[in-house]
């Protein structure tokens, strides 16, 4: 029997009939009471979503553009070499900018990582880094 067997014949009893031979239920049958009724109208309805629904596809992301710049790791897991990349880079007094289009990231998540790392205490350290580069033309 397939699922869409089964949903018809859950809805011939929702509907009062037998599924067999096509004639109505007894009155006395416990698939003639309202609760039943309701129930198996909801299993038929279930079966045949359940059929009918498929799995939703999923739609690649757009890649994420800054100044006309694909960045292609947005939001993707960082690598321990791309953690280590940006430390040392970092460290090197790499504007924050600079580090971001290597990495293929936008700034704020450079800043954020460089939170998570340690190398500076909040977001806003690294916003005004990021301002200071900016005016010295980095």
């Amino acid at each position: 029997m397939t699922p869409e067997q089964a949903a018809d014949i859950i809805e011939q009893l929702a509907l009062g009939t037998d599924p067999r031979d096509g004639n109505p239920l007894a009155d006395s049958d416990s698939c003639t009471a309202p609760e039943v009724i309701r129930a198996l109208f909801l299993a038929r309805t279930a079966l045949r979503g359940a059929l009918a629904a498929p799995a939703p596809a999923k739609t690649p992301r757009a890649p994420v553009m800054r100044n006309g710049v694909v960045l292609p790791n947005v939001g993707k897991k960082w690598s321990g070499d791309d953690v280590d990349t940006l430390l040392r880079q970092f460290e090197a007094g790499t504007p924050i900018g600079a580090i971001a289009a290597q990495l293929g990231r936008t700034d704020s998540g450079i800043v954020a990582r460089l939170v998570h790392a340690g190398a500076i205490p909040d977001r806003e350290t690294g916003y005004a880094l990021m301002r200071e580069g900016r005016q010295k033309g980095g």
